[in-house]
């Protein structure tokens, strides 16, 4: 009997411990649940807030999206706030942060509200492009060859660097830019190629060889690219037409006038045009192989095209949306004025005064300009053969961002005080004798020589005759992250 109490004492101390365990993990699991639940309504809280805020930064971007680019830099020039629509508990702001050659940039903080007084915030920078196409950076980064670069005199380059595959001398005098770099000694260019040498400037220069070697630079083949402007340019004569026998002789403006409106071709012989201050307007003027057209008075040419041998301005002349397409010379003597008209000879020479302005010149042979020139607006200069800048070449006013783009396949000589808004892209040598400024930037197959004080500001243009690249076209996210979360 003893021993059967002792049992029973034990068994029911047993029972009352197994009782308070579950008493105990009831407890527990109570709390653990009580605590999961505030777990997940904090996280709830959290995400609805999240998603208010990022919902914030995609109505700002819809909104930039549907704004002009010069309103939207104008509107967001300061911050700008605004709540966010519907029931969403946020509000964004954007502000005008940057312009680069892609689009402009914003910042947008977006804030967001949840339940429990939860906030979650995003910033994000976006950047808005206008679409289109731009001519390639590469074109404006300075001086970049193939060959050697060699600067003798005061040289500055601003905003952009020199580039020599083959390396660079920099001689005596002042010089500046932003970077110097080459792409020798490498397997290509050995170091008994490789030149090195910066006078007073050890930081150009480890011993004889480049400080700075970067991969080469490939300018492209400007061949086959001055293959497509002869193509895109240089327009076939039109069949049909009044024909009349040549020499022809025009000495009055009513004469001009019988012409006006009309295909005109001339067979066996030159046409002479003797008419102070007459105008030639709407004529397509064809004339035989081996016959030219000569000007011996001031003259203005209105929407006309003329397809010759050669075409001699001896007068002074003012050219005006007009052709001219020939086998040989095109000249101008005297004072000239050229607007949005296109040139292609085996030869163009200008001499005097002259303006050309949006204007197309395309050359199988030389390009030579003995005369001051002012170019302006969206001219190109593109020749099989060399280009020769002589006298005083106006820097011209940088409007719009056009500039003037010089393409050639031979050499680029400037001589005297020449002043450019141009980019070069030259199969030669590309060299400057005396003082100059160029705005824009020089790639050259070759070399290119600089000997007097010369700047070059690096700067990006336009022209169409040159490569392009797409420009982005509606808002796209740089960079979006939360900043903070409470």
């Amino acid at each position: 009997m003893k021993t059967r109490q002792g049992n029973q004492g034990f068994v029911l101390a047993a029972a009352l411990s197994v009782s308070v365990l579950i008493l105990l993990l009831g407890f527990a699991m109570s709390s653990m649940a009580s605590a999961s639940l505030k777990t997940s309504g904090n996280e709830l809280a959290r995400l609805q807030a999240k998603y208010a805020a990022e919902s914030g930064v995609d109505f700002a971007m819809a909104e930039l999206q549907a704004m002009q680019p010069e309103a939207a830099r104008t509107y967001y020039a300061a911050p700008v706030q605004t709540d966010c629509p519907g029931d969403l508990d946020c509000t964004y702001k954007v502000a005008y942060a940057d312009s680069t050659e892609s689009g402009d940039v914003y910042r947008i903080e977006s804030v967001g509200s949840g339940p429990k007084s939860a906030e979650y915030e995003v910033v994000a920078l976006v950047i808005k492009g206008a679409g289109g196409t731009q001519t390639n950076p590469w074109f404006t980064l300075g001086l970049v060859s193939e060959g050697t670069v060699e600067v003798n005199g005061w040289t500055t380059i601003e905003d952009g660097g020199l580039h020599g595959n083959a390396g660079y001398r920099i001689g005596t005098g002042r010089f500046s830019a932003d970077t110097v770099t080459a792409s020798c000694p490498s397997e290509e260019i050995p170091a008994s190629q490789c030149t090195c040498f910066a006078a007073g400037r050890n930081d150009f220069c480890n011993g004889r060889e480049p400080a700075e070697v970067v991969d080469p630079v490939d300018v492209g083949d400007i061949s086959a690219y001055l293959d497509d402007l002869w193509e895109k340019y240089d327009v076939p004569p039109p069949g049909g037409g009044y024909s009349v026998e040549g020499p022809v002789y025009i000495n009055s403006q009513e004469e001009l006038d019988a012409w006006a409106g009309r295909t005109v071709r001339v067979s066996g012989g030159n046409v002479y045009i003797n008419v102070p201050g007459g105008t030639l307007r709407d004529l397509n003027l064809v004339l035989d192989d081996g016959y030219s057209v000569e000007v011996d008075s001031p003259l203005v040419v209105e929407n006309s095209d003329i397809w010759a041998s050669d075409l001699t301005f001896l007068g002074n002349a003012e050219v005006r949306s007009s052709g001219f397409y020939l086998d040989g010379t095109l000249a101008f003597r005297g004072t000239s004025d050229s607007y949005d008209s296109v040139y292609v000879a085996d030869t163009i020479d200008f001499h005097g005064t002259n303006a050309v302005d949006s204007t197309k010149l395309l050359s199988t042979g030389d390009f030579d300009d003995h005369g001051a020139v002012t170019y302006s607006g969206e001219t190109t200069v593109a020749t099989r053969g060399d280009v020769s800048f002589h006298g005083a070449t106006d820097l011209s006013a940088l409007e719009n961002e056009d500039g003037l783009a010089v393409i050639a396949e031979g050499d680029v000589n400037f001589s005297g005080r020449n002043d450019t808004v141009g980019i070069f892209w030259v199969g030669g040598d590309f060299r400057i004798n005396g003082t100059k400024r160029i705005i824009g930037g020089v790639l050259s197959q070759s070399d290119i020589d600089l000997n007097g004080n010369t700047t070059i500001q690096a700067h990006g243009l336009q022209n169409d005759d040159l490569p392009q690249v797409d420009l982005l076209d509606g808002v796209y996210v740089l960079s979006r992250g939360a900043v903070s979360e409470d």
